[in-house]
């Protein structure tokens, strides 16, 4: 009974507020100071975080997502070693999920705002037809990638990208020919032959190249050691947006 007098008394001192809702009144209790402090808190703090990552120094969003990327596609590539950008090579690198899935990041992140996701065509030729403008064979995909097309818009990229970073993008450069893009652009350039059939990879893939390199396991005495592969892949080295295949 003791606290259910107090409970009355609490409630007849408090402070009824001025309106009224059909008949409903509102007793003035204000929020605990503890909240109020946290609330204005958040909201001064957001003034300095907005400027901070969208106007300053701080990374966005879109440049973490590159860097990522980067040291993904970087760790794919230098995988595979000093590997060259020969036919075979260039059209069995993407028959590995791995791989494949690490060329289609590097495309997306770095191409498709010419090309299309898809490799459609935008700004940029269709990558998906039978029809090229400056490709005779499927090595000159990693030429045109490598010394670009200046007249037609493609910089020079092999003075940011390393070799196998550029031979794995052309091999899912090449991989896209024959498929079907929700959006395609017209056909410019000269039809080419298809590309020649291959039958397995040249180079082992990431997963494998840490169990096959340096082994010796069944090696005769006298033989010499295999020797791991090396990779030209640089540190520094990060994809840039804005990637353009036009000309190819």
């Amino acid at each position: 009974m003791a606290d259910s007098n107090t409970n009355q008394h609490q409630t007849s001192d408090a402070k009824i507020l001025g309106h009224n809702y059909d008949g409903i009144r509102e007793y003035d209790n204000p929020m605990p100071a503890w909240w109020t402090g946290l609330f204005w808190g958040t909201i001064l703090f957001s003034v300095p975080y907005f400027i901070y990552f969208h106007f300053g120094v701080g990374a966005t969003l879109q440049q973490d997502y590159e860097l990522e990327v980067g040291v993904f596609v970087e760790a794919q590539s230098a995988a595979l070693g000093d590997i060259k950008p020969e036919e075979q090579t260039i059209l069995s690198l993407v028959s590995d999920p791995k791989l494949k899935m690490g060329a289609s990041v590097m495309f997306r992140s770095n191409c498709a705002i010419c090309h299309g996701p898809e490799g459609g065509g935008r700004t940029g030729p269709n990558l998906t037809d039978d029809s090229y403008i400056n490709i005779k064979k499927v090595e000159d995909i990693f030429s045109i990638l490598k010394t670009g097309v200046v007249a037609k818009g493609m910089p020079e990229w092999g003075n940011r990208f390393s070799d196998p970073q550029l031979i794995l993008l052309a091999s899912y450069v090449a991989s896209l020919r024959g498929t079907k893009p929700a959006e395609a652009k017209e056909v410019q350039g000269t039809p080419v032959a298809p590309w020649p059939a291959v039958t397995a990879p040249t180079k082992a893939s990431p997963t494998e190249s840490g169990t096959n390199s340096g082994a010796t396991s069944g090696a005769k005495p006298g033989d010499a050691p295999a020797m791991p592969a090396t990779s030209k892949t640089s540190a520094n080295q990060s994809p840039q947006s804005a990637t353009s295949l036009t000309g190819v």
